[in-house]
């Protein structure tokens, strides 16, 4: 089937018309640009963190995706038009991601290939006994993401900065950290300066913007990998960018959703590292010597985003993870790449599971109370 991307009439879309009105404009666009006839049977979906619509179609004999992101300006690139650029890229260097189908820019609607509902974290609940060969297949698509992906990305293309470098890490995932987790989460009076110091030591070695960067998902993760008929898929892509090897591996073993145990998540790393230095020369050591920089800045993202969705964006499911992404943080702080850390590891010391599972459950209790749902609902 041809895919076709066009500007779009916005005037098609215009708010205040009836949901059946705009639904038949929908259908009327999709059925000129890509050939799937109308009528369809539409069931809303609820993606797990993210500000965009998505639609489940039902038609003759298939099921489609509609995710929906009206854009608020005209700047290029937009969300939507990394996630069609990066997800043809993926496509093109043979990664399994949803095909798309057809992009109308101008009403900010994409249409891709329906993967299901059953995600990498839904596998291992159901059959926990294939944790291993899952994780496997895995690591083999994040070390064939890097390897070939990394080639030819456009980071003029990436709508969310092209490169993760040290002051991306200071104001996306350690100034997060402070605010959403620290400051509005626990409720600590803590002062930023007290933190500023090491958390620039933190995110240069982090970033180390000089050595070779690759493909970077950044959010590689249980609930960002589908299965259908076993095979894993990948998705969730839009934020993607140039950055350390270490960044999806970090985000694939600490994953809250899963908790993986220890010695799994050793051999993963060790086994990566290996693969990565095999295709790409960057060497072992070289690789685990940087790793524990990079997982504390994913730890900490993590402890940020469950706080600021649970809090803000009400989505009450996320609370349920920050003890697990908490005592992974404890753990972490104890090793002795974070010594220098010194702020941080007094403030976790003094502040231990048994307060941030009360705060869990206070903010679960209160986005209840306001009447939200979790995602996925």
């Amino acid at each position: 089937m041809e895919e076709r991307q066009r500007r779009g009439d916005a005037s098609k879309l215009v708010p205040g018309t009836s949901r059946q009105e705009w639904q038949k404009r929908v259908e009327t666009l999709i059925r000129e640009e890509t050939g799937f006839s109308p009528p369809f049977r539409w069931e809303p979906l609820h993606g797990d963190g993210s500000h965009r619509a998505f639609y489940r179609l039902y038609a003759a004999g298939t099921t489609l995706i509609l995710l929906m992101s009206p854009p608020t300006h005209e700047r290029f690139p937009n969300e939507n038009d990394s996630y069609v650029y990066i997800g043809r890229h993926l496509e093109r260097n043979g990664i399994p991601v949803p095909r798309i189908f057809a992009y109308w820019r101008g009403e900010g609607m994409v249409l891709v290939e329906d993967l299901g509902s059953f995600h990498l974290q839904d596998a291992v609940r159901s059959d926990p006994a294939s944790v291993d060969s899952l994780y496997a297949q895995a690591a083999d698509v994040l070390i064939r993401m890097q390897v070939h992906a990394s080639e030819g990305l456009d980071t003029a293309q990436c709508f969310d900065s092209p490169v993760y470098d040290a002051g991306f890490v200071v104001e996306r995932e350690l100034r997060y950290f402070y605010q959403s987790f620290v400051r509005d989460g626990l409720g600590l009076e803590v002062s930023w300066d007290e933190m500023a110091e090491e958390f620039s030591l933190l995110a240069g070695r982090a970033a180390r913007v000089g050595e070779r960067s690759f493909f970077l998902h950044r959010d590689f993760q249980s609930r960002n990998l589908m299965v259908r008929q076993g095979r894993l898929y990948v998705i969730d892509f839009q934020g993607s960018r140039k950055g350390p090897p270490q960044y999806d591996p970090a985000a694939l073993v600490l994953d809250p959703y899963v908790q993986l145990p220890e010695p799994l998540t050793e051999r993963m790393l060790v086994t990566h590292a290996e693969r990565l230095e095999e295709a790409t020369g960057v060497r072992v050591q070289d690789f685990l010597e940087s790793y524990g920089q990079v997982a504390l800045c994913r730890n900490l993202q993590i402890l940020a985003a469950y706080s600021f969705l649970t809090r803000v964006k009400g989505r009450w499911h996320f609370a349920r993870y920050l003890v697990p992404a908490y005592r992974t943080l404890q753990r972490r702080l104890n090793q002795p790449g974070c010594r220098d850390y010194r702020s941080l590891r007094r403030l976790v010391g003094d502040h231990g599971i048994e307060e941030v599972a009360k705060v869990a459950d206070r903010l679960e209790r209160e986005a209840k109370a306001r009447g939200d749902r979790p995602a996925g609902t």
